[in-house]
């Protein structure tokens, strides 16, 4: 092994770890945790209508913090199982399903979904959130 194996190694290890601890906290609602895993430069993108109350593009750490409060003031995580990381550098696939309950009308969905993540120092530069979107739209649509 190579010592630029090795450092790639490590990295790619780091990155899936901090992933993970997002993972973790985000549905416990541990937001000071999701927070310390994001560069400060962070852009989130959860793709989907304007139906959907936390679709859209947000920029920087205070727009991520947006994010999860529109994402917690609408929705409850009730399971995130992430399944398969692969990692290449700084860039992460991650495969999964996450199963959801509306706040307000306690409707229930689930969905697979696909994650692309490319960090820096270990942390979420770019989230991009790829489920299925139809289903989300539809838990907004009742």
């Amino acid at each position: 092994m190579t010592a630029t194996t090795e450092h790639s190694e490590t990295r790619e290890s780091r990155n899936i770890e901090a992933t993970k601890a997002i993972y973790a906290a985000v549905p416990a609602g541990d937001l000071d945790t999701a927070l310390r895993y994001l560069d400060p430069e962070v852009r989130i993108t959860y793709y989907g209508t304007d139906k959907i109350p936390y679709a859209g593009d947000y920029f920087g750490i205070t727009e991520a913090m947006t994010f999860f409060g529109r994402v917690g003031q609408t929705i409850e995580i009730i399971e995130m199982e992430p399944w398969k990381f692969i990692a290449q550098g700084d860039d992460l696939a991650v495969w999964g399903r996450q199963r959801f309950r509306r706040i307000d009308s306690g409707y229930e969905w689930q969905s697979e979904f696909a994650h692309i993540i490319t960090l820096r120092d270990g942390r979420w530069l770019h989230f991009r959130d790829f489920m299925n979107s139809a289903l989300t739209l539809e838990a907004f649509s009742r």
